[in-house]
């Protein structure tokens, strides 16, 4: 296909407003670009739609910009607005009127320069998992985009800093380093001077002796069986999303060795007095399971079924006609989502837990322990509060509660409220479920005080990134346990003999 069949689907505004704000980053204008980001907030504020996606864009970059650039800018608020607005601009992409060939080279070409700039801006907030993510999202679209893989190679870097299963930290490691090496590789002219000169200095950051024994060195990875035909399908449907509880499984590389839920709590330092096993490793193995259990559930309904389940079958229904969802499989998606909801609170529980904060049981959920008050009216009390301090596995936490919250900054709404609506439309509220080829619909809708509509595939897809989100909570859980263990033994000193409780492992032929 020739270039003269490809189309633009974008405004032309665009273009117009990306050469203004690349003049005023190339002239350190700072004033000029706070003014072209006034001028272009007050000109989208009727055009939420695909055609503008790239202004959404440049606005995100642009207050990236003056973060870096203006130390006033460096805040809090500021991320939350480069958030947003990149948010917004993924979202637009998503535009079914995008699916189609003759836009594509249009479409991918801003995926690729958003995707990484976004990942570069959850990475800033510490949110890591999800940084990885979107890189992974650039270098599919182009699997040798440089400035994509440098980047990446930075966050499995701090990945691997962070874990402490020593396996998982090499296998991290490796990856970063051979990530950063191919990014410097070659003569990319799009790819700053600056950027590529902190490749290399952090690639000869590593340990001489490491890089020759191990990092240089093919890697010879076991493989393992995924079990039989039914085994196998789910096995690998896990590894493509991503959604092993294993950090290896953030790497792009889909290996059999990763397809297991390996994750665990590091060791963790009691006062000598308690004799018991803490709490704290039953509250994980419990938040596993029902994770794992939710990730199950979320499987076999999107399973393709030739025949109604049998608990299905003489089931009276009344027909109104508008196709929706009556089905075993479609509840299973929608149980699925109930209970991945439910564990942003009993991460809270663990949390109470583990930091002490003194939150009553009644009053924890996954918003109270940043708060330093609970209870009602005259029932309220003081608390501690969950405070990041030094620990950045915290502050990713906190990044994702902040998804919640009614607003995000000055964005009248925030990322994940869609999910919020889900879930209470699900637990309050009559969700109908309308079939993609008998009744599609665009988005999610509610056409009364209780009806609320959405397609299969929006529900599946909400579905799917909850899951991924809890994912990455639960493995931020273990990294900030880890911090805070680091933290005890640094205090201990190594004047004192700790003595050890192993713990066994519970066995597979147990799990009846």
């Amino acid at each position: 296909m020739s270039s003269t069949q490809y189309k633009n689907p974008f405004a032309e505004q665009c273009n117009r407003y990306a050469a203004l704000f690349d003049k005023a980053y190339d002239e350190k204008n700072w004033e000029k670009t706070k003014s072209l980001i006034d001028e272009c907030e007050k000109f989208l504020q009727d055009k939420a739609t695909y055609d503008y996606a790239p202004i959404y864009y440049s606005l995100g970059t642009s207050y990236t910009d003056l973060a870096e650039n203006v130390p006033e800018y460096d805040t809090e608020d500021i991320y939350e607005k480069v958030l947003y607005y990149y948010r917004i601009a993924i979202e637009l992409l998503r535009a079914k009127e995008l699916n189609n060939d003759k836009f594509m080279p249009y479409v991918k070409g801003i995926k690729l320069q958003l995707f990484t700039n976004y990942a570069n801006a959850l990475s800033h907030c510490q949110r890591k998992l999800a940084a990885i993510h979107f890189y992974r999202s650039s270098l599919i679209i182009k699997n040798d985009f440089k400035m994509a893989e440098g980047n990446m190679g930075i966050a499995l870097l701090s990945y691997g800093a962070l874990v402490h299963d020593p396996g998982h930290q090499n296998y991290l490691h490796y990856f970063a380093y051979n990530s950063l090496k191919s990014a410097i590789e070659g003569n990319d002219s799009r790819m700053p001077p600056e950027a590529r000169n902190y490749f290399i200095s952090i690639i000869n950051g590593y340990d001489p002796e490491y890089r020759t024994e191990f990092l240089d060195k093919p890697l010879n990875m076991p493989e393992y069986s995924l079990g039989s035909t039914h085994e196998y399908a789910y096995r690998k449907w896990c590894l493509h999303n991503h959604i092993f509880l294993n950090p290896l499984n953030d790497l792009i590389v889909e290996h059999s060795s990763f397809a297991a839920d390996t994750l665990q709590l590091p060791s963790i330092v009691t006062s000598i007095s308690q004799t018991d096993i803490p709490i704290y490793f039953g509250l994980f193995n419990q938040l596993k399971q029902e994770y794992i259990y939710a990730r199950y559930l979320f499987y076999r309904g999107i399973e393709i079924a030739d025949q109604p389940h049998y608990a299905d079958k003489d089931t009276y229904l009344v027909n109104l006609y508008d196709f929706p969802q009556y089905s075993i499989r479609v509840e299973s998606i929608k149980t699925s989502f109930r209970l991945l909801y439910s564990l942003f609170d009993k991460v809270a529980f663990f949390i109470n837990t583990y930091w002490q904060l003194g939150i009553k049981e009644r009053d924890i959920s996954f918003s109270s322990i940043w708060k330093d008050e609970s209870g009602y009216r005259k029932y309220r009390y003081k608390h501690k509060r969950l405070e990041a301090n030094e620990n950045s596995a915290i502050v990713a936490i906190n990044w994702i509660y902040k998804d919640f919250k009614k607003e995000f900054g000055d964005a009248p709404r925030p990322e994940l409220q869609r999910l919020k609506s889900l879930r209470n439309a699900i637990e309050h509220k009559y969700v109908k479920v309308h079939s993609d080829l008998l009744y599609p619909i665009d988005k999610p809708y509610v056409d009364d005080e209780m009806t609320y509509h959405i397609s299969e595939s929006d529900l599946q897809d909400y579905t799917l990134e909850l899951l991924q989100m809890i994912r990455e909570v639960i493995i931020e859980l273990t990294l900030a346990v880890h911090i805070e263990e680091q933290k005890k033994h640094d205090t201990i000193g190594k004047a004192k003999v700790v003595p050890k409780l192993y713990l066994d492992d519970y066995d597979d032929e147990w799990k009846i």
